[in-house]
Formats: structure tokens, sequence, C-alpha cells
């Protein structure tokens, strides 16, 4: 597998996924979209954060450790010991803890892969089937994302009266 082609499709289509969401004006599928309070939102973006870090980490080793601090954090995730499961489950579940609201089969869909990925980067399995799972999970949270989040509005603002007086 030619992995610069995987990888660059891969960010093609996340960025082809924020660029439809972008050119709608929302959620692709509106009707089943709903709002993720700022709270929630926050906790996705940190796991998503952690979660793009620790496939860096395993795969673009030089990147990450160029970053400072960056060998300290990469060099336990790649000994793919406790450290490196607790920094890729405990971020996975925050994620769908925090998207727990989302339309079901979008929720499942995220899960499984998040699952598939886990299993396939933890246990034993050749290194296109880890492949295949990410680019399934990069495909699910791209859907999630464009199409079922829906960033919750504040409450209506409420605008002073304005009433005019004239001077006597």
């Amino acid at each position: 597998m030619n992995q610069p082609v995987f990888w660059s499709v891969l960010l093609g289509v996340s960025v082809l996924g924020a660029a439809l969401r972008w050119r709608n004006g929302g959620p692709l599928l509106a009707r089943w979209a709903v709002p993720v309070g700022r709270a929630e939102l926050a906790v996705a973006g940190v796991a998503v954060l952690v979660l793009v870090f620790h496939c860096a980490a395993m795969f673009f080793a030089p990147w990450t450790d160029a970053i400072p601090g960056g060998r300290l954090l990469g060099d336990p995730v790649r000994a793919l010991g406790a450290a490196s499961q607790w920094s890729y489950w405990v971020p996975a579940a925050a994620l769908l803890v925090a998207l727990r609201r989302i339309w079901w089969p979008g929720l499942a869909l995220l899960a499984g892969t998040l699952l598939g990925v886990g299993i396939t980067m933890f246990w034993p399995y050749p290194l296109t089937t880890h492949l295949g799972w990410l680019a399934a999970v990069i495909l699910a949270g791209v859907f999630v994302s464009s199409s079922l989040v829906l960033p919750s509005r504040p409450g209506p603002v409420r605008r002073a009266r304005i009433t005019s007086r004239r001077p006597a």
C-alpha cells in the first residue's frame, strides 16, 4: 500500500467534508442533526486531538518528535503498552460520551470503527487491516462532524427596549 497516497486521500476527504458543511451553511443531514453543547464540543475536540496525536506518533514519528515534548509523549504511544492503551481508549470513550446525543446510527458507526482501530492496533493484525479501520474511522468521523453535529446556540438574545422620549 502506498501510504503517502492513502494519507493524502484521507486528508482530502476530511477537507471535502468540512468544505461541504461550510458550503451548505450547516450540517448536511440537518433533519437528523442535534445540538451539541459547547462543553461537549470542547471534550470532543480535545479527544480528537489526542487521537490524532496518537495516530501521528505511530505513523509520523519524525514530525511528532520534532514538537517540543513530542518524543516524551510519542515513545510510550509507540511502545503499545499500557500508556498507549490508555491514551487511545480514554479519548475514544470521551469522544463517544461527548457525542452521545447524535443520531444513534452515526454514534454506532463511530463506536464500531473506533473499536476496530483499537483492536487492530493492540492485537496482532496486519498493518493493512489496521489502515483499513483507520480509513473507516476517519470516514465515520467526517460523516458525523459534517452531517450530524449542530453546535448549540445560546438562548435568544434579549435586547433592551428602546423608547424615545421627547424633551418637554
